[in-house]
């Protein structure tokens, strides 16, 4: 085999089978495109309401690779039994006793959970931090025996809330990220070698997706402005095809290497960039 040859190998995911959460629209879209992309096998993906935009997901997906196997699932992160529910459905509904990889990319939307800090209520708090990190830990847990032996790639996605001071009332959503990214480091640690899986996390910045939609009807076109601003690589946001290509990176071979980290994807932030001195 030449170089290029391992290169192109390398970056296939060529059999693989995929799980991603939040599927149905923006981020979680454009990944499952990306994956498919790599010559994914099989694809997973989850909804809450939006069956359609499951169903237009797995229309471009297919578009790409008529014989990819494929199969939505209706799933709330706010389940106490997340995990063991999805799962089961997942290797179900493929067929498979193999999940390669995992992407809990879906995460709480609802603004009224965004509370100021001073009226922050243990309910509002608990939701934030059940759909947030304790979701992608129960099902991270319930993939664990369908794994492979090696290869296999859990990628959580996060936020720069999780590694800088956060607005009123943006608080709380900020510590569940920092949650998330702490859990990810540990998993690496705990479960790296025994598993022979990589437990990643991307840093994701403002990103034209629902959460940037319905957080500028809230806060208006200043938001908007101000998360253009601080941007370094290019004067715009972020599109979640940016977010996709890196995940779509860590999900193959070309990634082995990369364990317990949090990858960027955010456009060169600056209040990021000064964060890490």
């Amino acid at each position: 085999m030449t170089r290029l040859e391992e290169t192109q190998s390398a970056s296939s995911l060529h059999g693989k089978v995929a799980l991603i959460t939040g599927g149905s629209q923006g981020i979680g879209a454009a990944i499952a495109v990306q994956l498919v992309r790599k010559d994914l096998a099989a694809l997973a993906i989850t909804y809450v309401k939006n069956s359609k935009g499951a169903e237009k997901t797995f229309s471009e997906c297919l578009a790409i690779s008529p014989s990819l196997k494929t199969v939505a699932i209706q799933a709330d992160i706010l389940d106490p039994s997340i995990g063991p529910n999805l799962i089961s459905r997942t290797v179900k509904g493929l067929g498979t006793e193999r999940i390669d990889i995992v992407v809990n990319n879906a995460a709480v939307l609802d603004m009224g959970l965004l509370q100021p800090f001073a009226g922050t209520t243990l309910e509002t708090f608990s939701k934030m931090m059940q759909g947030n990190v304790f979701a992608p830990m129960s099902i991270i847990n319930a993939t664990l025996p369908y794994l492979p032996a090696k290869g296999g790639r859990v990628i959580n996605i996060s936020s720069i809330a999780g590694q800088q001071p956060n607005i009123d009332p943006v608080l709380t959503y900020g510590a569940s990220k920092a949650a998330l990214e702490s859990i990810t480091r540990s998993l690496a640690l705990v479960l790296g070698l025994k598993t022979g899986a990589t437990f990643n996390s991307v840093s994701v910045g403002p990103t034209q997706s629902g959460a940037t939609l319905a957080a500028a009807e809230i806060f208006g076109q200043p938001m908007i402005d101000s998360a253009v601003e601080p941007t370094t690589a290019e004067k715009r946001m972020g599109v979640p095809e940016d977010i996709a290509f890196v995940v779509g990176f860590l999900a193959s071979e070309e990634a082995r290497w990369i364990n317990g980290q949090l990858i960027p994807a955010n456009g060169g932030y600056k209040d990021v960039l000064a964060a890490q001195g």
